[in-house]
């Protein structure tokens, strides 16, 4: 059965990196819609879109009111059944989606990948998520990302449109600070929690096909080199305790109550200001 797939590309004031993104969107092998969401871009941004005119969409807002604004104006601009959310600093191998749909059956919530650390000016990488490979119990998921104290980005993973437009919610409640709400710190976690939910099974495909970019900017990177990484591991935290909460979510603790311990621990001893 051929399914309709969209990869939306959520930018903001990246014209220089948006190119790469955007060109490895069109490359899959497997057709897709290109959406490139701009919310309130001030560079050159529209000038890269307008170079991709009639390859791309391109849906422009001059106001920026965060992230997740921007990430669910694309989802719900777009026309295919299922989503890849590839971020502008993050780019794609042609055959993403060629390998990842055929695993994307009724009972499985969502497919990932590897991903690829790319450092500026450093031809050295590293792959992250060795993990088991083929469809898995979603438990088996929801407890790695318990335990972790970063989450997967959605930027190496395909969802159903619908659940995204369900779980991406719009701030984490109770987060403030620099990490609060509309961040996306907390929200790309339990767009995969939550999904778990309503899903007995997820598929890993163990190639590196997602490729990410460490640099200044980007918001894992940023805390590493500035020493706020304590704050960003409480706002995860934070957005783990929201999860709990959540009916059937309990069901997913067996074995992860150590770290339940530790993520208080960060809580009550981590600055959120």
């Amino acid at each position: 059965m051929n399914r309709s797939v969209s990869i939306v590309i959520p930018t903001f004031n990246r014209a220089a990196l948006l190119p790469r993104a955007i060109d490895s969107a069109l490359a899959q092998t497997v057709p897709a819609e290109v959406i490139v969401c701009d919310h309130g871009s001030t560079d050159a941004t529209p000038s890269v879109a307008a170079r991709y005119a009639g390859a791309i969409r391109y849906i422009r807002r001059e106001q920026d009111q965060g992230p997740i604004v921007c990430w669910r104006d694309g989802v719900e601009q777009a026309s295919g059944e299922l989503i890849h959310l590839n971020f502008d600093d993050d780019w794609s191998d042609a055959a993403f989606l060629e390998r990842t749909l055929p695993w994307l059956r009724d009972d499985v919530g969502l497919v990932y990948t590897r991903t690829r650390i790319h450092h500026s000016g450093d031809a050295h990488t590293r792959v992250l998520l060795r993990h088991p490979p083929g469809i898995r119990p979603m438990r088996q998921l929801v407890q790695f990302l318990l335990r972790e104290k970063l989450p997967i980005s959605p930027g190496c993973a395909l969802f159903r449109r619908r659940d995204i437009l369900k779980n991406l919610v719009a701030e984490v409640p109770g987060a403030n600070g620099r990490y609060g709400k509309n961040s996306g710190v907390g929200e790309d976690l339990l767009l995969f929690l939550l999904a778990a939910l309503d899903y007995p099974y997820y598929a890993h495909v163990p190639e590196a096909l997602a490729h990410f970019l460490a640099h200044p900017s980007s918001i894992t990177t940023a805390a590493g080199d500035t020493g706020r990484m304590p704050e960003l591991v409480s706002a995860y935290a934070l957005a783990k305790q929201y999860y709990l909460h959540q009916p059937g979510a309990r069901q997913a603790l067996r074995g992860v109550r150590a770290a339940m311990e530790r993520w208080r621990w960060n809580l009550s001893r981590t600055p959120t200001r």
